[in-house]
């Protein structure tokens, strides 16, 4: 069986050239005016290599990786939302991650026997489920897999020194991501804001056509990134990021009026989308101070010069806000839907009792070692379950293409150049993978670990006994979902149509007199809800738990949701013949 066991040898740290080092951990590569998602993944590729070239550079593989495998749990963490978003993730993978393996392998150090380490795995798997389920998935998530880590590679005389790496690693991804975040901000706001400005021309393009569902689908994910990019909490001092925040008002109000023309089956001149696309350009390469100045004076031409019936309602869409306006403005807040403490407790037991086992079954298969087996079902067993059958299948084919990248490598002769730079691609993949599914993200995860795994692990075989493992988590909680049913009872149909309707209510409570940000924000929430609602009748139709909650009412229920925000929607923008500034 081929393994990974040859990066233990100690060669020479000057295998590795000054030009490769330079060339791994430089960020300069990186277009200057690159996109949000390429800067991301430079700086996850930095992250990554830095504390595994200076290990060797040092003599020191072993802490290096440790120090990297606190990074690469942290830059999973990292992405393009918000920053005080972002920032309580990464610092929940240094404060929870770390301690987890310093608990794991403290307590088998001391008490190594199996029935121990099952008790261990099973308290923190409550406390942890707990903390998943109250909306700290990222704390709750790796306090549980440090602990199963620490737990099977032990680190025996190591154990301080191997919780304070994998927290160092995390706590350098924070920085990192903290420092090119301010040189980077407003980049990336811009980019946003004129991605939402080129959306919302294509939605007035494709009224009355067959591309308008598509289009606005696109435009909703694309607001939702930008209002996460911009943040509508706090106005920034200066002139550049109060523009910003202007142009994003214009795009809220410009949302609103492009259900307003489609529910009226009225398009607009093309001197309207035209114009948006050079607002797009201006805000993309000059500045948003530009863009305000050029929407203001389009609606003032517009206001004289379209001739349509909307013509007024464009106008006042088109209008930025002024400064006084966004200052008076209340910040929304969005409504957190959270578990109800008996689900979250639910959950807890469930989530202890599958590990208990698949501690268990990896004793009996792998021996007191074995750690694969119930960091899979940790992985697959989340507490916003809903599809458990395509979570699992997801891990098992990530798993196997991830394996036969990390095969290849190992055929190649394990170079350590080779090694650094796989986990260099492969944690510049990262932040792409995420964005597109679960099998991909695993497909570029593994490899990664394979390699660590290597350095710290045991010396024994790594593909086919971790497939098997896979294979073996996905079916236990496969075998648990059919039993159980892993999915909480507040996500089930009917209680996600009542979701529906307080969002509605909710959104339904605006007025023409609430500022723009409240109101889509509320409207989202209430799509969003529908979209929640409309997937759970779908998977109760698969689900042998619910097939007393399929049928037609449902979906009439449904449906009146929808056409009661569509109706508020106009309702607002008729209520005074303007769009309010």
């Amino acid at each position: 069986m081929v393994s990974l066991v040859v990066v233990r040898r100690n060669p020479s740290p000057t295998t590795l050239t000054l030009r490769s080092i330079r060339s791994l951990t430089s960020l300069r590569s990186v277009p200057r005016h690159a996109s949000p998602q390429l800067r991301l993944s430079g700086r996850a590729a930095f992250c990554l290599a830095t504390p595994l070239i200076m290990g060797l550079l040092v003599g020191q593989r072993s802490y290096g990786t440790l120090v990297a495998l606190g990074a690469l749990w942290a830059v999973s963490q990292d992405g393009l939302d918000r920053w005080r978003n972002r920032a309580p993730r990464m610092l929940g993978v240094a404060f929870a991650g770390g301690p987890g393996i310093g608990i794991g392998a403290f307590f088998v150090s001391h008490i190594g026997a199996t029935w121990a380490l099952v008790l261990l795995f099973g308290a923190v798997a409550v406390v942890a489920g707990l903390i998943e389920a109250s909306l700290w998935a990222t704390q709750g998530m790796y306090l549980l897999l440090g602990a199963i880590l620490g737990g099977g590679l032990r680190f025996t005389g190591h154990i301080g020194q191997a919780a304070l790496c994998v927290g160092v690693g995390a706590l350098f991804v924070y920085f990192v991501a903290a420092l090119t975040d301010r040189r980077s901000r407003r980049a990336d706001q811009r980019i946003c804001i004129a991605n939402a400005f080129d959306a919302l021309a294509q939605i007035l393009e494709a009224i009355d056509s067959e591309a308008l569902n598509h289009a606005r689908s696109r435009a909703v994910v694309i607001i939702d990134a930008a209002q996460d990019v911009v943040g509508t909490k706090r106005l920034p001092s200066d002139d550049e990021g109060v523009a910003i925040h202007q142009c994003f008002i214009v795009a809220l109000q410009l949302g609103e009026l492009g259900s307003y023309l489609v529910s009226k089956g009225e398009r607009v001149e093309g001197a309207v989308t035209t114009a948006l696309h050079e607002v797009a350009r201006s805000v993309r390469e000059r500045s948003s101070i530009n863009a305000v100045a050029q929407l203001n004076g389009l609606a003032d031409r517009f206001t004289a010069s379209l001739t349509t019936e909307s013509r007024q309602l464009i106008a006042s869409a088109l209008r930025c806000p002024d400064r006084a306006t966004l200052v008076a403005n209340v910040p929304f807040r969005s409504t957190i839907h959270r578990l109800p403490m008996w689900d979250r407790l639910r959950f807890a037991v469930l989530l202890a009792g599958a590990i208990v086992v698949a501690t268990l079954i990896a004793h009996a298969i792998d021996g007191p070692r074995g750690y694969w087996l119930p960091t899979t079902v940790a992985f697959i067993f989340r507490p916003d379950l809903g599809p458990v059958m395509r979570r699992a299948i997801s891990r098992i084919v990530g798993t196997l293409a991830g394996v036969g990248i990390a095969a290849l490598i190992a055929w190649a002769g394990n170079q350590q150049v080779s090694l650094i730079v796989l986990c260099c691609a492969m944690a510049a993949a990262v932040p792409w993978a995420a964005q597109r599914s679960h099998a991909l993200t695993v497909m570029v995860f593994t490899p990664i670990i394979f390699v660590f795994i290597g350095v710290l692990g045991p010396d024994q075989s790594l593909f086919g006994p971790r497939i098997i493992d896979t294979a073996i988590g996905a079916a236990l909680v496969l075998s648990i979902d059919y039993a159980l049913w892993l999915h909480a009872p507040s996500l089930r149909p009917r209680q996600q149509l009542e979701q529906v309707g307080l969002a509605t209510r909710s959104y339904e409570a605006t007025t023409w007199r609430s500022d723009p940000v409240t109101r889509h924000s509320r409207r989202r929430n209430a799509l969003r809800a529908v979209t929640r609602a409309r997937s759970a009748i779908r998977l109760a139709s698969v689900e042998p738990h619910l097939f007393h909650e399929t049928g037609a009412r449902y979906l009439s229920q449904l449906n009146e949701y929808i056409e009661a925000i569509d109706e508020h929607t106009v309702q607002l923008i008729e209520s005074r013949g303007t769009l309010p500034d």
